[in-house]
């Protein structure tokens, strides 16, 4: 993992007895604590949260002074390494929910603030919105949504995936699997979707345009090639509340109502899912994947889990008596949650 410009801070907090920036690590004898840190405070209802190579981006779903009079949320970036924090919008009435990354652009769902609680009921088809930004650009950029928009409609997007030429948004309450195409040549506002199922689908992964979600209502996850014209495939049926999901070259994962499931992405007929984590004592509420481990953490416990993929080792968890972890992303500079009770963007990283 590279170096930081934080490292002294965080050798500090390693040492220092009693500060919040150090956690045990449940079954390792040769190292006591794991360095934390906290690279940004006083967020307001920080929640997503994404990386690429430079920087980490992540939604606040609430205003805070640094907006001023706005009643929206905020999309905000700090450069790695780097404690500055940068608003990358300007504020505006819209509350971002999901984000997620590519080489050039940014992609986040949003939704007017003002208008959070109507009913989906009428007109109101431009409530809730998937929206993109060239990285490239010079913040806090105005909101631009005749320009920004790749989607917009009403049922909130509350996860999102990006493929080679799609982005895929989870509308739970829209019941249905959203794709609009990177490139925005989609005629209009409403892209077919990949699924319109009965129930209540809860995560979205890509790769390619290979496109796997689930349906925590009915308990069954899908797969469908976006780039054919067939239907999507069943993949599993019978489970209990399958939620977020994330991909690698080999296995599936999902959080389940107290833990994680693995399950081969060419499995053969009949082949049940392996738990690797269970037993939680409130539901997991985000995961990331990274090398050979899964990042699980649990908000109402306050707790930040490693997994290993390979179910090799018992679970570690890495911090504790966190305030509200919610969304994680993990890459070769660290593993990054957002706290979404105390407004802080958290780095662990223990090389």
């Amino acid at each position: 993992m590279r170096s930081s410009k934080g490292s002294a801070v965080t050798l500090a907090l390693a040492l220092a007895p009693g500060l919040q920036g150090c956690a045990q690590i449940a079954g390792l004898e040769d190292r006591e604590v794991i360095p934390l840190i906290t690279i940004a405070d006083g967020q307001a209802g920080p929640r997503a949260i994404a990386l690429d190579e430079e920087a980490i981006y992540w939604a606040n779903e609430r205003s805070d002074g640094a907006q001023g009079d706005a009643t929206g949320g905020a999309l905000r970036m700090q450069i790695k390494d780097e404690f500055a924090v940068i608003d990358l919008l300007a504020p505006s009435l819209e509350a971002p929910e999901a984000i997620a990354v590519d080489a050039t652009h940014i992609y986040w769902s949003s939704t007017d603030s003002s208008r959070a609680d109507a009913s989906c009921q009428g007109m109101m088809t431009d409530r809730d919105k998937l929206l993109r930004m060239p990285k490239d650009a010079t913040p806090p950029v105005a909101l631009d949504i005749e320009e920004m928009a790749l989607w917009m409609g009403c049922g909130r997007i509350s996860a999102i995936a990006v493929g080679d030429a799609r982005v895929y948004g989870v509308r739970t309450r829209g019941n249905r699997v959203t794709w609009a195409k990177k490139d925005a040549t989609d005629v209009s506002y409403y892209p077919t979707g990949i699924s319109d199922p009965s129930g209540e689908p809860a995560g979205v992964a890509a790769d390619g345009d290979i496109v796997y979600f689930t349906d925590q209502s009915t308990g069954e996850i899908f797969v469908d090639d976006t780039g054919d014209e067939a239907k999507e495939r069943l993949v599993l049926e019978g489970l209990t509340m399958p939620g977020l999901i994330v991909a690698d070259e080999v296995n599936l994962y999902w959080l389940t109502p107290d833990g994680v499931l693995r399950y081969p992405r060419s499995a053969p007929a009949g082949e049940a899912p392996v738990a690797l984590l269970e037993g939680l004592s409130s539901a997991p509420t985000g995961i990331a994947a990274h090398g050979d481990f899964l990042y699980v953490t649990v908000r109402a416990e306050g707790n930040v889990y490693r997994i290993r993929k390979d179910n090799a080792a018992p679970r570690e968890m890495i911090a504790s008596g966190q305030e509200g972890p919610t969304g994680i992303a993990a890459d070769g500079s660290g593993v990054y949650w957002t706290n979404t009770d105390s407004g802080e963007i958290v780095r662990f990283n223990d090389e």
